[in-house]
């Protein structure tokens, strides 16, 4: 008897080791993920293995299938512990090659957002905002608690569109946050002024907290004419009564000298607006 089970057994084993394996072959990809995916939890932790891997070279695509597979089977406890433990070299090939491996567990873990995950995923996310993959999973979560990452990931051309998809599901308890990044002039360079821009292209969905009007005011008036239109738009729609003249005008004034570039920014303000209605 236990001779017919041991050989039962050994098949599995070597199924397991050769599915694991195809996953370096890079020409293999996705079938090879979902061969391993097809043997069940006992891929588990040969394939935990395999994401934890150091990879000097920076090739990184095993790891990341690893991760999806780990995802598909449920295994978070596993994409967990890996995130606990991020290596993060020196060397600019193999970080890149580590970030898109956590990438791949954040975004493993999004697809079914185990509460246990939230805390770290939110520590990654403050420490780097850059990681559109640890974003996009915090995004999906849709929690106060995500604010502070989702507003640093603003400023990040990677992760930009993720942090606005979940600040606008946040909705009103993002509203003080935004409004404070968007009127902070400073540092004044191309990846702030994207960052603020970024917050009010959110308020103008979710709105702006009462009393408003001095921080809208001084926003229209801005030297950058994106930011200032924006914000034209945000006053226009949630601003006070007295404000709306101002906005109109000014939104005007940037339309007539408008580039093409931000004429096309404008439009697509206005008929945000009218969308929205009264």
């Amino acid at each position: 008897m236990y001779d017919a089970v041991s050989s039962m057994r050994a098949p599995r084993r070597r199924d397991v080791e050769a599915a694991v394996e195809r996953l370096r072959h890079l020409h293999d990809g996705e079938a090879a993920m979902l061969a391993a995916v097809a043997i069940g939890q006992t891929a588990c932790a040969p394939l935990a293995a395999l994401l934890r891997e150091r990879e000097p070279s920076g090739i990184f695509q095993p790891r990341c299938l690893a991760a999806q597979a780990l995802g598909l089977l449920h295994a978070d406890a596993l994409l967990i512990d890996f995130l606990r433990h991020p290596r993060f070299p020196d060397s600019p090939i193999e970080l890149a090659g580590e970030e898109a491996a956590v990438n791949a567990a954040a975004r493993a873990l999004g697809r079914h957002r185990p509460a246990a995950a939230l805390d770290l995923l939110t520590e990654i996310g403050r420490a780097r905002p850059h990681l559109d993959g640890v974003i996009e999973a915090l995004a999906g979560y849709a929690r106060a608690g995500t604010i502070p990452a989702l507003v640093a990931a603003l400023a990040e051309d990677a992760s930009r569109a993720a942090a606005q998809r979940g600040l606008r599901a946040i909705g009103k308890p993002a509203q003080r946050p935004l409004l404070a990044i968007a009127r902070d002039g400073e540092p004044d360079t191309e990846t702030h002024r994207r960052q603020r821009r970024a917050a009010l292209d959110v308020l103008l969905d979710i709105g702006v907290p009462p009393h408003s009007g001095p921080a809208l005011e001084a926003l229209i008036r801005d030297a950058g004419p994106s930011i200032a239109a924006v914000a034209c738009g945000v006053a226009l729609r949630f601003g006070p009564a007295a404000l709306a003249t101002e906005a109109g005008e000014r939104l005007a004034s940037l339309d007539r000298h408008a580039q093409f570039g931000l004429a096309i920014e404008i439009a697509g303000i206005r008929r945000r607006i009218v969308r929205a209605g009264p």
